[in-house]
């Protein structure tokens, strides 16, 4: 009984560091602002529930990154509310470009978020495997304590190194 305490307690130490090194306990920024740019995708749509399909889907647009075949950062267009569980979603998965004049492979297109449209903007810099849980919560709880209605629109960027991204439209 003692050994399985000590370690048991030994396992949600490593769970605990883990989460705090991945930057599980550092709060998003998020901020109310108008985009100035366009923002720009290269991938291919996606409706459905996302199951495993969807994960084949973000794995060959994770390739396609690390091959240099499309340069630019791991990101994706929702259109509607991505934190529903086991509902379907209508989403553009792709990466996020500086302009349209890659060349793209078979299959492939390019989407634009419009520039001029009021956005939360919700910034982490915590690792893009707990990011989005805490994005979305960000906006969530800001959209709420603004009084603000969300449009269901979500521009999502997710650098392999740096500051991950939720754009959430309002009305």
């Amino acid at each position: 009984m003692r050994w399985f305490l000590i370690i048991g307690g030994a396992l949600v130490a490593v769970f605990v560091g883990v989460y705090v090194w991945l930057g599980g306990l550092k709060p998003p920024t998020v901020e109310l602002l108008t985009t100035e740019q366009p923002v720009f995708l290269a991938g291919k749509p996606f409706k459905g529930v996302p199951n495993a399909e969807f994960g084949k889907l973000t794995g060959e647009v994770a390739e396609l990154q690390r091959r240099g075949t499309v340069r630019g950062v791991l990101g994706n267009i929702f259109y509607n509310d991505v934190e529903k569980q086991g509902q379907p979603v209508e989403a553009f998965v792709g990466l996020v470009v500086p302009d349209t004049t890659q060349r793209l492979p078979i299959g492939y297109r390019y989407r634009v978020f419009a520039g001029g449209q009021k956005v939360l903007r919700a910034r982490t810099d915590a690792s893009f495997m707990l990011a989005p849980g805490q994005l979305y919560s960000a906006v969530k709880d800001e959209a709420e304590k603004r009084k603000l209605k969300l449009r269901n629109v979500f521009v999502e960027q997710y650098p392999e190194n740096g500051t991950s991204e939720v754009l959430a439209t309002v009305q």
